[in-house]
Order: C-alpha cells, then sequence, then structure tokens
C-alpha cells in the first residue's frame, strides 16, 4: 500500500519540480536588466554577481555614469541575485537575494534598492 501511494505522489512531485525556476536557476533568464535610478544622485557604479561582496566583478556603467532619473540595460550573469550601486558621492547601496529571473528591473530610490518585474 505504501508503495503504492508512493508511484502515485511521483507525478505530483515532478510537476512541482518543474513550475517555475528558483533562485538558483537564473541560468535559464535571458535579456537585459534594467537599473533604473530614481534617487537624488547619479549612479557613478552598477555591480551584479552570483556572489556578492567580495566579487562584484567588472562595473557595468564604466565608463558613464546614470543620471537621475535615468535607466540603463545590462546583461548580468547567469545565477546574479547581488547587486549593488554606487553613487557620485561615494556612498553605496546593495541589495543579496534578489531573483533577477522574476525582478527584471532593479530601481534605486535614496539608498535602497528594489526589484520589480
Amino acid at each position: 500500500m505504501v508503495r503504492r501511494l508512493a508511484l502515485l505522489a511521483l507525478p505530483l512531485l515532478a510537476a512541482c519540480a518543474a513550475e517555475a525556476p528558483g533562485p538558483g536557476a537564473l541560468g535559464a533568464c535571458t535579456g537585459p536588466v534594467t537599473l533604473r535610478n530614481e534617487a537624488r544622485l547619479a549612479v557613478e557604479q552598477f555591480y551584479a554577481s552570483p556572489e556578492g561582496p567580495g566579487a562584484w566583478g567588472e562595473d557595468l556603467l564604466a565608463p558613464g555614469t546614470l543620471p537621475v532619473g535615468g535607466a540603463f540595460s545590462a546583461r548580468v550573469p547567469p545565477g546574479t541575485s547581488h547587486v549593488r550601486v554606487v553613487f557620485v558621492d561615494g556612498s553605496a547601496a546593495e541589495l543579496a537575494g534578489l531573483d533577477l529571473c522574476r525582478n527584471r528591473t532593479v530601481t534605486v530610490t535614496g539608498r535602497e534598492i528594489i526589484g520589480g518585474p
């Protein structure tokens, strides 16, 4: 009886696993991520990394800056879930654990970073 119930549960488990990629399965995502600047300062640097602090990689905005009210699109590495922006005054904001497969827009507001569709 237990074996029969286990066999009946297998298709249900498979369906649940195939529904949507989780934060660790971002390699399936394609297309750019858009950074929007709604802060009071221009953004001087933008980093996106699967690993976060200590492994930020290259500045995706270089050699430019993102003015207040501006938007910038960039391709990010698969599995990216950490973002960092540095403002022209040297202050910074970071957000870890952001699912960039579901949040294709990253908005900077003041010292906060928010993900959205």
